[in-house]
């Protein structure tokens, strides 16, 4: 093995390594082990794990270096991400970078820490005899198929939509897909996802494929028995409890498991969530695992109609959407409620007890703190030249859809710049 090959090798297999710093079951298995001569370690993983941090405090600049220095963000991205295992939402936010600048920022840290790996431990020597094998049993380029796979992420980083959906939409999507698997495996499954749970934008087929190979792994290691989804609320997003009983002894690791596992950390990752494997598939006990999902950032909608009905009905309606209903039934506490929420969008009726709704469009029109906010009006009377006449951005007739009130919402707050 060229230098060259070797040290890029030692790099794909780091990034993977660094992604599962605290999983026992990946890291038994990583070839860093054999290069960093640790497999006659009482417990080779922790050695392995101990290695990388030590490592990575090893960058930490000196206090002579300014704080905005690119050293320290080496040190922070490393730090943050790997060894306290924080999502890259977390991480851009705390760094203010965007998500493509810490992808890019990522990079050029985990080649740092490579480099100085490399050179503190002497790797070159052992890369060569570790070689030697290699050219004379022909042998998959490993290194070459796990780049490959790296590139093939990095493509489907950029490439792929952006897309708003329920947690329950995606599994439907990803039981739906899974069905001959199940049936062949007369493994059963039980899902339960609650009710109002926010959505999840972004590139969701990431996270559908991601689970797709986690429920493989799970179906394989529970056979003839049961698999269970659980999902719960937690103010950083959506989390997805997975867990598989056998119904009788769990089935040892293979190859394909552990790859299985490996390719969902992966894309679930590249959607900015977590997977925690919380027991292995290589002790007798289920394989159990949570995956922690990004919620997206709920946009408030004001919803002004004195009947409630009505506001059910809308609340209904965005219940699972990017938006997030605050309703008021009263006119006269309208306004108050607007200033308090700072709706980026408000649906008002006409017809309203006390203060008339074209009134009320007239004050919301002229309040500092609302003037700038697309107000639809909603009623049954046929007036939308007047409604638009009066200042407000749109008008629907009642009785209303829920496709029409999402396509109206969107439409309106990407005219405003915010959709």
């Amino acid at each position: 093995m060229r230098q060259s090959t070797a040290r890029e090798y030692f790099l794909v297999e780091l990034r993977r390594a660094l992604r599962h710093l605290y999983d026992p079951t990946v890291l038994r298995h990583s070839p860093l082990l054999d290069l960093f001569s640790l497999n006659a370690s009482a417990n080779p993983h922790a050695a392995l794990r101990r290695i990388l941090t030590e490592g990575i405090q090893a960058l930490k600049p000196g206090d002579d270096v300014p704080p905005y220095a690119s050293a320290w963000r080496i040190y922070h991205i490393l730090t943050y991400r790997y060894v306290e295992q924080s999502s890259q939402h977390t991480v851009s936010a705390n760094l203010g970078l965007s998500i493509r600048q810490l992808r890019r920022q990522e990079r050029i840290a985990e080649r740092a820490l490579a480099d100085y790996l490399w050179s503190r431990h002497n790797l070159e020597a052992t890369a060569q005899r570790l070689a030697i094998p290699l050219q004379h049993q022909p042998q998959p380029n490993v290194n070459l198929t796990r780049a490959g796979q790296e590139q093939e992420l990095e493509w489907l980083r950029q490439s792929l939509p952006s897309e708003t959906a329920t947690i329950g939409e995606t599994l439907e999507v990803v039981l739906r897909t899974a069905a001959p698997l199940l049936q062949g495996s007369a493994v059963e499954v039980q899902c339960h996802v609650p009710e109002g749970l926010p959505p999840l934008t972004g590139q969701l087929s990431t996270v559908r494929q991601g689970l797709l190979n986690l429920l493989g792994a799970a179906v394989r290691s529970a056979p003839g028995g049961q698999v269970s989804i659980a999902i719960t609320s937690e103010p950083a997003g959506v989390r997805v409890h997975v867990r598989a009983v056998p119904l009788g002894p769990a089935l040892p690791p293979n190859k394909r498991g552990v790859e299985q596992l490996e390719m969902a950390r992966q894309l679930i990752e590249l959607f900015g969530g977590r997977l925690e494997i919380t027991s292995g598939i290589e002790s007798s006990d289920a394989l159990a695992a949570t995956v922690l999902l990004p919620a997206a950032a709920q946009v408030p909608v004001l919803v002004i109609d004195d009947n409630v009905d009505t506001l059910r009905l809308f609340e209904r309606y965005l219940t699972g959407s990017y938006y997030r209903f605050i309703g008021a039934r009263d006119p006269e506490q309208a306004l108050a409620l607007a200033e308090k929420s700072a709706p980026q969008a408000i649906l008002l009726d006409v017809m309203l007890p006390g203060i008339d709704g074209w009134e009320l469009l007239g004050r919301l029109r002229e309040h500092p703190r609302t003037r700038h906010v697309p107000i639809i009006v909603c009623t049954i009377l046929p007036q939308e030249q007047l409604a638009l006449a009066l200042g407000a951005a749109a008008f629907i007739h009642k009785p209303v859809s829920r496709e029409q009130l999402l396509a109206v919402l969107g439409q309106q707050l990407t005219a405003s710049g915010q959709g």
